[in-house]
């Protein structure tokens, strides 16, 4: 197994963590699973003046001005920076989850590993906090493989929930014995991820995510 370690900046924020080796660890991705990112992203584009056209589960090509040509690559950068600037604060909650989290956290430590832009990471903490989720939240950079395997080390039974096919195949490959949940909050973009080979485990809602982890991390 290719070994690497956490990014410098990442391995900080982890150092700071405080881990009960007696609780299983569920690590939590945030944009799409806890809160909504392509709706709330489709609506700030039509702000700004563009229009978002998903026909699969990427973001490239997907930005569209309103003469009917495609936005370019920087166009795009612009309105992501934007969004996560101006929205963050912003963003809306999935049904259920607070509700699985809170019946979870009793008996399981709960980390939220998310990889959004370090310039809204206070911004990300607030708006879950405002949401009534107030746990560990680390600002991940790249694939999540790396900090999953640090933080199964350090709690042993470990399971992760993504939307992600790419950071499942991360946690596969760096992190293999962390349990891997597939879950996409936006039933819309659902259908664009049917099989999804590195996960484990697939969810249709936040119930779900509940009984499963309850499975995974307490049976």
């Amino acid at each position: 197994m290719d070994v690497k370690q956490p990014p410098e900046e990442v391995q900080v924020q982890l150092d700071t963590l405080s881990l009960d080796t007696d609780r299983p660890l569920l690590a939590v991705d945030v944009d799409e699973v806890i809160v909504g990112l392509a709706g709330h992203l489709a609506e700030y584009a039509t702000e700004q003046g563009y229009s978002l056209r998903l026909t699969s589960y990427k973001l490239d090509g997907a930005l569209w001005r309103y003469d009917g040509t495609e936005a370019s690559a920087e166009e795009f950068q612009t309105l992501f920076r934007g969004f996560f600037k101006t929205q963050t604060l912003h963003q809306r909650v999935y049904p259920g989850v607070v509700q699985a989290l809170s019946a979870l956290a009793p008996d399981i430590q709960i980390i939220i590993l998310t990889n959004v832009p370090f310039y809204a990471h206070a911004d990300r903490i607030e708006n879950l906090r405002g949401h009534g989720i107030d746990f560990p939240v680390i600002a991940n950079a790249g694939p999540k493989g790396p900090a999953l395997r640090w933080l199964h080390e350090r709690a042993g039974r470990t399971a992760f929930i993504d939307d992600s096919p790419s950071q499942l195949a991360s946690s596969a490959k760096h992190a293999p014995d962390v349990s891997r949940i597939h879950f996409i909050g936006d039933e819309a973009l659902r259908g664009h991820l049917t099989e999804i080979e590195a996960a484990q485990h697939r969810a249709e809602n936040w119930a779900d995510l509940h009984s499963i982890a309850e499975t995974i991390l307490l049976r």
